[in-house]
């Protein structure tokens, strides 16, 4: 794992170190184990290296001869391949030489030069990077399936600038400090994130499952899908499903345990990092390599704590557990403005926080954690995916109930959950129905806040679900959550938490022949009359205790409200009374109105507050960017 930086120019000039050097300071915290940077003509590339497999092989900007041009072949790599010594063996029949002993990186420069563009689609793993083929005068860059790596470019007439993150393309040769992208704005404020393209207008995020090809001759950029999700079949069966999903998942994880320096595992209590812990214990044990080192959090608030149920299953499995103390003390705030600094963008989702918690005391003991993330959306996790069930059955008298009396100022109580879906069976179709349970603000709030101007001038329902009438609903809502809200809400979320402080997360759950396999399957046997994640209950209860096989999915959360009048309102009063939210075109009357009725018990704000507080601290970065400072230790 690492941060990779890079430019490629059209112009007459040649590239230089000094286009990359200053841009490797926003992403050192990725790789803290040094850094080098290669010029080769018109392109220019850094790496900063978290060393994982083969140290001292592994070194990069890596270079191999190009033999059907005579060129040479450079490339910057972030991820892990993880089939990478199957497809060493196949390279090897073809007659290619390898100088390093198990590097995965130099895997990826004869994959391209045995198969060209297209290798991509034989990688098990997740990745970004960028290969410039000198004989061709062409740079590619690539991004994994699902999206764990990611990957974002800036291009002018003059020149394309990429990098791991967003803060090194903010002063890059391409340009100064962009405009902010109104259409993003708006949806940020409909999701609590944005899609592939960023807050800033000319600052783009590759797609996952894609290729770029940049022309270095004609400036020309074509981007190419070289894998798309499955679609479910109507005659599945569910003979040896149990069977077929467990040794799939057991393979991801065995792929997975490859690593040159100590590796773990995030473990929440839930079904899926259950799962995965399970496995992978009993696969190190095999391997002499265990116990399995595990780490979960202790939220200070019993609602939000899951630590028992963790430890339940670390003593079941046998595992080497520690328990970090999520304190109040926390300087909630400072932290808030350093994973901005890290990651350029804003996100309404508050795990990030404890996400980054775990991630900073995990570093202290390994450099690998292993991770339960994709489960929800892939096994049908979220109580929303019910919530369509009874929308596609039942709308046409649930939309009679009156509503109106239906109020509480507990955005997860029973009524307000009940409200919810009476609101969402008033509208006019499924995708509709979806986007009215996903929305952060909706529309009037949004006009609220001043943007009726932009919700008429934008693209609407910028990013919201879309699908052919006719399409089983639970399906559709899997698959958009599995290309939307999963790579651009969660995993954007565990890379900026942990990469931060230089900790590779790895996602079992998320290996590409999992992936097709569960969305494969119709939602039907992903959950077996209506339960949620039944599948993977049925596996989890063949080696699992039953108090976790029955438990229902808590999440990972914090009393964020609570610090809202506490610890956090200080600081969102000083940064709503700002003047940061009106250059965004947004009434901080109302912010200041939020802020206020919360404090005061008259409604719960607490998402739209953080996310118009995380809003404020990134337009305040963004007006003065500066590089991450060191991350604090525990």
């Amino acid at each position: 794992m690492c941060g990779i930086a890079g430019i490629i120019r059209f112009d007459d000039q040649h590239a230089s170190e000094q286009d990359v050097h200053h841009l490797l300071d926003y992403v050192r915290h990725r790789g803290p184990d040094g850094e080098q940077i290669r010029v080769v003509g018109p392109c220019a590339f850094g790496h900063t290296r978290l060393s994982i497999i083969d140290l001292e092989g592994g070194l990069q900007p890596m270079q191999a001869k190009a033999t059907a041009n005579n060129g040479t072949l450079t490339v910057v790599f972030n991820g892990e391949i993880y089939n990478h010594r199957e497809l060493r063996t196949q390279l090897e029949k073809f007659g290619h030489q390898f100088r390093t002993d198990h590097s995965d990186t130099e895997v990826l420069l004869f994959a391209y030069r045995q198969w060209g563009p297209q290798f991509t689609k034989r990688l098990r793993g997740m990745f970004s990077f960028a290969l410039w083929d000198d004989g061709e005068k062409k740079l590619l860059l690539a991004r994994d399936r699902i999206g764990q790596k990611p990957l974002f470019f800036r291009q002018n007439g003059k020149a394309t600038c990429f990098a791991s993150q967003i803060p090194p393309l903010l002063t890059s040769v391409s340009g100064g400090v962009p405009s902010v992208n109104q259409a993003a704005l708006l949806t940020y404020l409909r999701l609590g994130y944005t899609s592939y393209d960023s807050l800033l207008t000319d600052i783009h995020e590759l797609l996952p499952g894609h290729y770029m090809l940049i022309d270095q001759q004609t400036g020309k950029h074509e981007t190419t899908p070289f894998w798309r999700l499955p679609e479910p079949s109507k005659h599945s069966s569910d003979l040896n499903l149990v069977e077929d999903t467990t040794a799939l998942i057991k393979e991801a994880i065995h792929y997975r345990l490859e690593a040159d320096v100590p590796l773990g595992a995030f473990l929440s209590g839930g079904i899926d990092s259950s799962l995965v812990t399970w496995f992978a214990h009993q696969e190190l044990m095999r391997r002499g390599q265990g116990p399995l080192k595990t780490f979960s959090v202790k939220m200070p608030v019993v609602e939000y704590d899951e630590s028992d149920a963790a430890r339940m299953v670390a003593q079941h499995t046998g595992t080497d557990h520690t328990e970090l103390q999520a304190s109040p003390d926390n300087d909630v705030f400072s932290d808030l403005k350093f994973l901005i600094s890290v990651y350029g963008e804003p996100t309404a989702d508050s795990s990030i926080l404890p996400t980054y918690w775990l991630s900073k005391a995990t570093r202290q003991h390994l450099r690998v954690a292993l991770s339960g993330d994709g489960g929800d959306e892939l096994f049908g996790g979220y109580d929303r995916y019910r919530a369509m069930r009874l929308l596609h059955k039942h709308s046409w008298w649930l939309k009679h109930v009156p509503s109106d009396m239906l109020n509480s100022s507990n955005p997860k109580s029973k009524v307000s959950r009940v409200k919810r879906l009476i609101d969402a069976a008033r509208q006019k179709d499924a995708p509709t129905q979806y986007k009215s349970m996903m929305h952060l603000f909706n529309e009037e709030q949004i006009r609220e806040l001043g943007m009726e101007n932009n919700v008429s001038a934008a693209q609407p329902y910028v990013a919201m679900p879309q699908w052919p009438e006719g399409t089983d609903p639970v399906h559709a809502a899997m698959r958009w959550d599995l290309m939307h809200y999963l790579p651009m809400e969660v995993l954007r979320k565990v890379d900026r938490a942990s990469m931060a402080v230089g900790l590779e997360v790895r996602c079992p759950l998320l290996d590409s022949k999992v992936c097709e396999l569960a969305t494969h399957l119709p939602p039907d046997l992903i959950m077996p009359a209506g339960k949620p994640k039944g599948l993977l209950r049925l596996i989890a209860a063949q080696v699992l205790p039953k108090e976790i096989v029955k438990r229902r999915k808590q999440g990972f959360a914090l009393p964020i409200g609570h610090w809202f009048k506490t610890q956090l309102r200080e600081p969102a009063h000083a940064m709503f009374h700002s003047g940061i939210l009106g250059t965004l075109g947004l009434d901080e009357n109302v912010a200041r109105r939020m802020l206020d009725e919360h404090v005061n018990n008259k409604a719960d704000h607490t998402h739209r507050l953080f996310a118009l507080l995380e809003l404020t601290i990134w337009k305040q970065w963004v007006d003065h960017p500066t590089p991450p400072p060191p991350a604090k230790t525990v």
